[in-house]
């Protein structure tokens, strides 16, 4: 990845296409750029192995925003992070072609609610959030619980699509695990 990088930047130094003083903020976008398009691609293939692409999307639309906001438990490497992502993904696809009682789903989703509601955001040593950013991430955080909830809400009682109400459920109940872990992790730090 270095070398990948390494070589975009000298490509862009010897076309001229930025000032010297620029590299820096280049290259830590280019890492970023080219971590997150190995991370969609790993997601994505372990979606057509498992055969879950499509509720994979729809619990990881559910999950990635929430969890951005929500917080929670992270690696402390890039590789910790790759690898600990891939095995939440599959966990979410296994997790996705298991069928369970529509209240065990409910009751999932009110624990995960409640975790959310209590402890969101939840910074973590690779993210440390200012006393305004807390309280903007809180509110985007019940704001997308509060919609998705009624989505799933509307679904249910509608009795159409159910599959994509408990793929939506599954991505909640994975930012509330995900969260508690963080909270568990900060907790044993700070102790």
């Amino acid at each position: 990845m270095d070398r990948l990088v390494r070589g975009i930047l000298l490509k862009i130094q010897t076309e001229e296409l930025v000032d010297k003083e620029d590299i820096e903020i280049y290259q830590f976008g280019l890492e970023c750029i080219l971590l997150k398009l190995i991370h969609i691609a790993s997601y994505l293939l372990i979606g057509i192995c498992m055969g879950e692409v499509f509720s994979l999307l729809v619990s990881g639309s559910i999950l990635i925003p929430l969890r951005r906001k929500a917080g929670g438990y992270h690696a402390k490497t890039r590789m910790g992070c790759y690898i600990f992502s891939c095995f939440v993904v599959c966990l979410l696809c296994l997790f996705n072609k298991v069928t369970i009682a529509p209240i065990v789903g409910i009751i999932g989703l009110v624990v995960a609610d409640t975790l959310i509601l209590m402890f969101a955001p939840v910074e973590n040593e690779n993210r440390m959030l200012e006393p305004d950013e807390k309280i903007l991430f809180r509110k985007q955080a019940i704001g997308l619980l509060v919609s998705v909830n009624i989505v799933v809400l509307a679904i249910l009682f509608i009795h159409k699509y159910l599959f994509v109400a408990y793929w939506m459920e599954k991505g909640v109940i994975f930012t509330g695990v995900l969260l508690a872990l963080g909270v568990k992790k900060k907790r044993q730090t700070e102790s």
